[in-house]
Order: C-alpha cells, then structure tokens, then sequence
C-alpha cells in the first residue's frame, strides 16, 4: 500500500529518537506482519521488536565453502567436491523457518519494504562475522518487466544495507524466466541458462546478494558470468538456504510463487 510504503523509507532519514517514533505511530500506526501487535519502533520497519529479534541465525554443521546446510556434513559438501559450484564462498545469515518465511513473503510481494531495514542488518552481521572479502556488491537483478510490475527488486534493497558499493546495474536479466517454482534442480538449471549477461568488465572479488538461496542454480549462473566478466573471486551472500536436498534431482524444490 502507498502509506506502507512511504513511512518504510522515510523513518530511516529521522534520528532515532522516542518522541520522533511515538509522534510517526500515531500518524502512521504499523502492526507487525507476523504477530499482529503494533509496530512501534521504526528501525524495524513493519515488525516488533519481538519477531525481529527472534529470527534464528545459521550456524554449523555447513559445507565450508558454500554454506549449505545439512545434518551431518564435514568439510565441503558433493556439490563443492564435484565442482558443480561455481562461486568461491558463501554463506546464509538465518535459518528458513515458517517466521522468517512469511516476513520475506510480506517484504517481496506486499510491498512492505520497511522490513528491507531489519532484514539488511541480519545480512550485514553475517558479512562481518563471516570471512567474506568482496569489495563491491551486485544484488540478483530482476527482469524488467517484474521489476516494472512490483516496483522494487528486493537484493538491492537488502544490498543497500551491507556498507559496500552496490552496482545493480552490472549484471543484467535479459531472459525473463518462468517461475522456477515446482522445478526439479535439473530444470531449474535449465531454466536460468543464458538468462544473465554482464554490461561490463569487473575487477577483484564480487559479493552476489539475494533473499533466498535454494538449489543455488541461479547463483551459479550469476557467477558464471561474473567470472567470465572478470571477478577474481565471487561470494554469495543470502538471508536465508535450504539445505541440501534428498533426491534433489527428482523432486521439486517448494518456495514462493515466483522472483
């Protein structure tokens, strides 16, 4: 809604002071979008401090290298080992339970870019827990015509929070995909071929930043094209993963309805 999403960004240009928050509440009240109370702190957008604070971080056991989850993995997960992944390192800040799940929902399809805020900050303590070492940041790109269609692309937002330089614009989504939904991991591969390309050359180590990371073929696929491009070293950086999958070359891989 046009309200949401003008008191989303506009908080964020006040300091952060009680009565600036208390005055913004009774103008512009805001319930939080998983448990239903108000609201009343702006720097965590349309959540309570409750439900913003209780999301579950990552933690071990995780492939070394791109940070799939899984119950019992040592080292480097198959994938790595085989070489099927194409980025050097990445990681996911939070686990996907059904909370943060309907947070990223509300954030990508009900215009509640306030939660970019809270989110953002999730995704920049994992950056600085982690041993990340990019240098510049490019946000999974939207095609243009779904971009168009829900008015922001929702990596650049949460790539906006890290710190770093953000170049959207470097990689380009020339093909716009089908919904990668109810697709094995062999389809999705299919599905996201050719779909980038980058506008220019780049240098040094590159941080791909998205919502969510599922059988990582389009990470692979933006990481492709960043090495063919140049990047030295590409990391991945996601809110959330789901773990490696039993029978993942057969069985669809269930998530939102589309990017």
């Amino acid at each position: 809604m046009p309200v949401c999403r003008g008191i989303l960004i506009r908080p964020c240009l006040f300091p952060r002071i009680k009565l600036i928050d208390t005055l913004l509440n009774l103008v512009f009240p805001v319930d939080c979008v998983l448990c239903g109370i108000p609201a009343t702190e702006r720097e965590f957008g349309a959540l309570c401090r409750g439900c913003a604070e209780g999301f579950v971080a990552e933690e071990p056991p995780f492939c070394d290298r791109c940070g799939y989850t899984a119950p019992s993995i040592e080292g480097l997960c198959g994938r790595c080992r085989t070489g099927e992944t194409r980025f050097d390192f990445g990681r996911s800040a939070l686990v996907l339970d059904d909370a943060l799940r309907l947070a990223i929902h509300h954030f990508k399809y009900n215009d509640r870019v306030s939660l970019a805020r809270p989110l953002a900050r999730t995704l920049r303590a994992c950056f600085e827990r982690e041993p990340f070492t990019a240098e510049i940041v490019v946000p999974v790109p939207l095609h243009p015509k779904r971009e168009r269609e829900r008015g922001y692309n929702q990596a650049r937002l949460l790539a906006a929070g890290l710190g770093l330089p953000v170049h959207p614009n470097l990689v380009r989504r020339r093909k716009n995909t089908e919904s990668q939904t109810g697709l094995t991991r062999s389809q999705r591969r299919l599905n996201i071929r050719g779909a980038f390309e980058a506008r220019r050359r780049v240098d040094g180590t590159v941080l791909i930043v998205d919502d969510i990371r599922t059988t990582g073929s389009t990470i692979n696929e933006m990481a492709k094209v960043l090495r063919r491009s140049g990047a030295l070293r590409v990391e991945v950086l996601t809110l959330a993963g789901i773990g490696v999958l039993r029978n993942e070359q057969q069985t669809p891989v269930v998530e939102f309805a589309s990017r």
